[in-house]
């Protein structure tokens, strides 16, 4: 996940923000290449800059820096924050914007002691304040983790799970409905409530999501597998063929043959 949560970055700071010194986008280069300590000298040289812009987004950067670098101490979270923090509640750009998200990653996944509280209301001020940002529409399945692991854990889970479906109405981009989806279908699971319950989330996380090739791999496969046992036969197949289109060399691959071998043959 971590990649992305770069990536984001690097997508929402205006390129004119962190022109300096011939860099361009140097620091976010350098911490999509893994490297943090570089990234820490490169924002550190634009934050000496007079230019406002350039100067707010250095620091941003710089505290994305500090949580990467590793090993990550809890000076380098509380300084992150701090700047999180300000930059927050400065303004409400791109910038504060990121920094609001992150405020609620440090709760939900820095602190020694997680504040599952602190990270939803960040999460959520976000989503209510910029519902339509990329940055909310990232912050959703954030807030879907929280709400179905860890608050109201006496609440059974099939309510936690439908709380998290209510986050759909906010969901504006095709990843962020896909990332929802696949939250709840891995609710169901964990929770070992119907499997069936599990296959229309599937098949949406299939269809919205950007899943990773691991992810992508097991839920055609949880998507065939359910739609075998529900009888749906043509869509068996289809999902079983893909999967063994895109995943020739699996070692699923046999027994998932076999399958699509005896659902041909009417067994």
């Amino acid at each position: 996940m971590k990649p992305l949560v770069l990536i984001l970055g690097l997508s929402l700071v205006p390129a004119a923000a962190i022109a300096a010194e011939g860099n361009g986008n140097a620091g976010w280069k350098e911490l999509a290449d893994y490297r943090p300590e570089q990234a820490l000298q490169t924002f550190g040289r634009q934050v000496a800059l007079a230019d406002p812009a350039i100067n707010r987004s250095a620091r941003f950067g710089r505290a994305v820096a500090l949580l990467d670098r590793q090993p990550v101490t809890p000076a380098q979270i509380e300084e992150a924050r701090g700047i999180f923090r300000e930059l927050a509640e400065r303004d409400v750009d791109d910038v504060a914007q990121g920094a609001r998200f992150f405020l609620g990653r440090i709760a939900q996944h820095h602190l020694q002691v997680p504040d599952d509280e602190a990270a939803s209301r960040e999460f959520r001020r976000l989503i209510a304040d910029h519902e339509a940002s990329i940055w909310a529409q990232s912050a959703l399945s954030r807030l879907a983790l929280i709400q179905i692991y860890a608050l109201n854990p006496q609440a059974p889970p099939q309510e936690r799970i439908a709380e998290v479906e209510k986050l759909l109405a906010h969901a504006r981009t095709s990843s962020a409905k896909g990332e929802l989806h696949l939250v709840m279908a891995n609710a169901i699971f964990f929770y070992r409530l119907p499997a069936q319950e599990a296959l229309p989330h599937l098949l949406a996380a299939e269809q919205f999501a950007r899943l990773e090739w691991s992810v992508r791999s097991e839920v055609l496969v949880q998507i065939a597998e359910l739609s075998r046992s529900a009888g749906q036969t043509e869509q068996a197949a289809r999902y079983y063929a893909l999967f063994l289109k895109e995943n020739p060399r699996d070692p699923r691959a046999y027994i998932i043959s076999e399958h699509v071998a005896g659902m041909a043959a009417g067994k």
